[in-house]
């Protein structure tokens, strides 16, 4: 059974302003005929040398392949979700979910912050729950450094 996403959900993941790779420790001939047979809508990844599947989800012993997870790492670099039980005939549907549930959508007012954690100027990183209960947090937003507007 193979990792499965219909147009429809791999469209709403791209909403979210996502990209989705497959990742196995496979060549890159493979996975040409498997992206030939498959027709998926994602990149595959060769992870020939293992590095990405030691850091990121670990390998079998018995079979030197990458365990099945899934990975949600938002555009600062943080690793958001994390789905180590991967149902591969609804995993399109779940990543929508994961996604859904991971990043954040239109905040609206009184609903409660969503996390997030971000980097200072002097490399200091700040996390908004370390304030919830102490402090009020006053986030300015800005187009871009050096900008008149």
């Amino acid at each position: 059974m193979q990792l499965r996403s219909t147009r429809d959900e791999l469209a709403k993941i791209e909403a979210t302003d996502s990209v989705v790779f497959g990742i196995s420790v496979d060549y890159v001939g493979s996975h040409n005929k498997f992206q030939e047979a498959e027709h998926f809508g994602f990149s595959l990844l060769a992870d020939t040398d293992h590095s990405v599947s030691r850091l990121y989800s670990g390998i079998r012993e018995e079979s030197s392949a990458s365990n099945r997870m899934t990975f949600v790492i938002d555009k600062a670099g943080y690793v958001r979700a994390i789905e180590d039980n991967v149902d591969t005939a609804n995993h399109g549907s779940n990543v929508v979910k994961l996604l859904q549930q991971s990043l954040p959508s239109a905040i609206e007012v009184g609903e409660t912050a969503p996390d997030f954690i971000a980097i200072d100027q002097d490399g200091k990183t700040y996390q908004l729950r370390q304030f919830r209960g102490k402090q009020k947090v006053v986030l300015a937003f800005y187009p871009t450094d050096f900008t008149p507007g």
